[in-house]
């Protein structure tokens, strides 16, 4: 009997080699950003007439990380952004051209953030996102309110608790930042998993997608208050004041004004495709520039531009003669939007920083995925498992499937470095937390999420 050799190689190769090889490419970057990364800095700061080019290699580093995360975790239940991240811390100080130039890390995170918003929207039907309106409406308006609320409660108790130093302004923004679910991480998970009803499915993926708006709106606000020296209970009590009202009346009026504007210029260009087959670089630029288009105008007028962005997208229902356009689209996400922020916000780790604060930061991250994310949704969802012979009723087992999808990525990362550039004050402990609870949502929920299903039998 014959063997050919890559039959061989089938038999030899272990399933441990994925993580292997990326322990060996993390443990590399480390060695060469720590030992070398001043010295290489400066040899490319040095080179005569071009003083764009640590910031040309900074970019350079970013693409070969991003393919190295994405190939690194293909076959493994290991999500490609706790790679990016680690990645990032990785490399820190060779990330530094970009991530210590806050008005470019800030315009390159925010650009991104509004990409991956505005294909939330496009994920959802807004058929089905009518149908579930009021459930989405619970859990992403006061279930984050709650979330967030008893979040830095519990990161205050924990913090005193293990003797770690947390700043009251940290505390706050915290739970802001991260009450919220991500799509990006979650609807890549739910694609392969054939449920029995879609409605769990359609919840938390629509979910994931207001939440972060909220979020957003949430962080904004907290952002113009004078945060030092205020309790939690103060800060939330602040967001019910006639001005913050105000605040939030505008950033909601021209987020949605703007998000249809950039539906009419999506339609245009689908009408325009419609009667014509040849296809052009111009019509994906066209596309990929819609988010930031609403973002800008609808932040110019003092709206929330991630509320414009998302909008445009849940409008938008992209037809077949589209398909071309939003494939590239989605390409852009997955290869650029999503590992660029992970990246980004890994480089913003100090290594000796985030081993400081892992007690609390895990401590934490476990009390908020199987005490607090549970107890939001009971309290806000459970009443519709009272019905069972309703149509629009959620069994136990669906309630507890909710419950267990927990990932927190893409936006929060957002919003920890926007805090970091807008914050003047100490945020000790705000990256460092904020990322453990990142680092444990994506490690610990994707690979469990389709077992749970199955075990629940909300899945087949």
């Amino acid at each position: 009997m014959t063997h050919t050799f890559s039959e061989d190689v089938k038999k030899v190769a272990s399933p441990r080699l994925p993580y292997v090889w990326l322990v060996l490419a993390i443990a590399g970057l480390a060695a060469i950003s720590t030992f070398l990364g001043d010295d290489i800095l400066h040899q490319l700061g040095s080179v005569d007439d071009a003083t764009t080019i640590p910031v040309l290699a900074a970019l350079v580093l970013f693409a070969l990380c991003s393919f190295a995360s994405f190939y690194g975790t293909r076959g493994t239940p290991l999500p490609s952004f706790v790679v990016a991240i680690a990645l990032g811390i990785a490399g820190h100080k060779l990330f530094a051209p970009i991530v210590g130039d806050h008005t470019a890390l800030a315009s390159i995170v925010t650009a991104s953030a509004a990409i991956i918003l505005f294909s939330g929207g496009l994920e959802m039907p807004l058929r089905d996102f009518l149908r579930l309106a009021a459930k989405i409406a619970l859990l992403a308006i006061p279930g984050v309110i709650v979330t967030g609320f008893a979040f830095s409660h519990v990161t205050a108790y924990l913090g005193a608790a293990l003797g770690a130093s947390v700043p009251a302004t940290v505390i706050i923004l915290l739970g802001a930042i991260l009450a919220s679910t991500d799509p990006a991480a979650i609807i890549p998970l739910l694609h392969g998993l054939r449920f029995k009803r879609r409605t769990a499915k359609d919840i938390v993926v629509a979910e994931s997608a207001v939440n972060d708006v909220v979020g957003t709106l949430i962080t904004s606000a907290f952002l113009k208050l004078s945060l030092a020296g205020l309790s939690v209970f103060a800060a939330y009590k602040a967001l019910e004041t006639p001005a913050t009202l105000r605040f939030f009346a505008e950033q909601s009026g021209f987020g949605m004004l703007f998000g249809i504007a950039g539906f009419v210029l999506l339609w245009i260009l689908s009408h325009i495709k419609r009667g014509h087959s040849a296809r052009y670089g111009a019509d994906q630029v066209y596309f990929l520039a819609i988010p930031i288009i609403t973002f800008v105008g609808a932040a110019a007028f003092g709206g929330s531009g991630f509320l414009a962005a998302f909008l445009a997208g849940l409008l938008f229902h992209a037809e077949e003669h589209m398909e071309e356009i939003e494939r590239f689209f989605y390409q852009v996400i997955d290869g650029v939007a999503k590992p660029l922020i992970f990246l980004l916000v890994g480089a913003l780790v100090d290594v000796h920083a985030l081993i400081a604060y892992a007690p609390v930061g895990i401590a934490v991250a476990l009390v908020f995925m199987f005490v607090l994310r549970p107890a939001m949704v009971f309290l806000m969802l459970g009443v519709y498992s009272f019905f069972p012979d309703s149509p629009r009723s959620l069994s136990v087992r669906e309630l507890l499937f909710i419950s267990f999808v927990r990932e927190t990525g893409a936006i929060p990362a957002v919003l920890l470095v926007t805090a970091v550039t807008r914050m003047t004050g100490p945020v000790n402990g705000l990256v460092e937390i904020g990322m453990w609870v990142i680092l444990l949502t994506l490690i610990l929920a994707p690979p469990l999420t389709p077992l749970v299903a199955h075990k629940l039998g909300v899945a087949e």
